[in-house]
C-alpha cells in the first residue's frame, strides 16, 4: 500500500485504488465470477503481503510498480522494464491452465498498467510517457535550499498523488487507467480463449503496449538538474 494507487486495507486504508480501477475496467466485457474475483486478488497482490513488502524495498522489483529501478535509471530503461516485465507475466499467466492463477497473474499486469497512469508514478502526455519517478528513501536527502527536491521523484514512503479519487469520483488520471485496463483485459481474454502461438501473443501485445506504454527516448529526461 505504500506506493501505487492505493489498495483497500482494513484499519489502514479504506478507500479503494486498484480494485475501483478493475471493477470499472472489466464493465461489458464478459468475465465469470472466477475471474473477476482472480483479477482483484492479483491487482493487490504487489501492495500488500510478503510480495508486496519486497517489491516496495527492493529495486529490481520496481518495475511492477511503474517505477524507475534505481536514482541513476532512465526513463526510457524504466519503460523497457515495464514492457518486458508485462509481457513476460502475461506469458508466464498463459502457461498456466485456464483458472484463478492465471487471471491472478493478469491482475499483476494489470497493477503495473495502472500504476504507470498514476502522476506520482509518471508524466504523460496522453498515451505517451514522458517520464518515470523513483521511489526511495534517499530521494528525501537529494535537496536544495528551502527543502525543494531538484527532481520531482514519488514521495516517500507515501505520495498523496496516487489517490484515485476527487470529490467522490474516479480522477482522471484514475480514468484514463481504466481505459487501458478495458484495453488490455480484452486481450488478455482473447488469448486465454484462443490457440494462437506464442509468437502471435508477443505481437498483439506488443502493439497494445505501443499504446499505452511507450514514449521517452530522451536518456535522461529530467535528471539534468540533479
Amino acid at each position: 500500500m505504500l506506493v501505487g494507487w492505493v489498495v483497500r486495507v482494513p484499519l489502514l486504508a479504506g478507500k479503494e485504488g486498484h480494485e475501483a480501477i478493475t471493477r470499472a475496467a472489466w464493465e461489458g466485457l464478459a468475465l465469470t465470477v472466477t475471474q473477476r474475483r482472480a483479477l482483484i486478488r492479483g491487482v493487490r497482490a504487489p501492495d500488500i503481503g510478503l510480495a508486496g513488502l519486497l517489491s516496495s524495498a527492493f529495486p529490481f522489483a520496481q518495475q511492477r510498480h511503474a517505477l524507475r529501478a534505481w536514482y541513476g535509471t532512465t526513463t526510457a530503461d524504466a519503460i523497457q522494464q515495464m514492457r518486458d516485465f508485462m509481457t513476460a507475466r502475461h506469458l508466464r499467466a498463459l502457461a498456466l491452465p485456464d483458472g484463478p492463477r492465471r487471471w491472478a497473474v493478469f491482475g499483476e499486469v494489470l497493477h503495473c498498467l495502472q500504476d504507470s497512469y498514476s502522476p506520482a508514478h509518471a508524466d504523460r502526455d496522453g498515451a505517451r510517457i514522458l517520464m518515470i519517478r523513483h521511489w526511495g528513501p534517499l530521494d528525501a536527502l537529494r535537496r536544495t535550499g528551502g527543502g525543494t527536491p531538484p527532481v520531482d521523484e514519488h514521495g516517500f514512503p507515501t505520495d498523496r498523488r496516487d489517490r484515485a479519487w476527487t470529490s467522490g469520483a474516479l480522477s482522471a488520471e484514475a480514468g484514463a487507467a481504466v481505459s487501458a485496463s478495458r484495453g488490455y483485459l480484452a486481450v488478455a481474454a482473447r488469448h486465454s480463449g484462443s490457440a494462437e502461438s506464442e509468437e502471435s501473443r508477443r505481437r498483439e501485445l506488443s502493439a497494445f503496449l505501443d499504446g499505452c506504454v511507450s514514449g521517452a527516448t530522451d536518456n535522461d529526461p529530467n535528471r539534468a538538474a540533479a
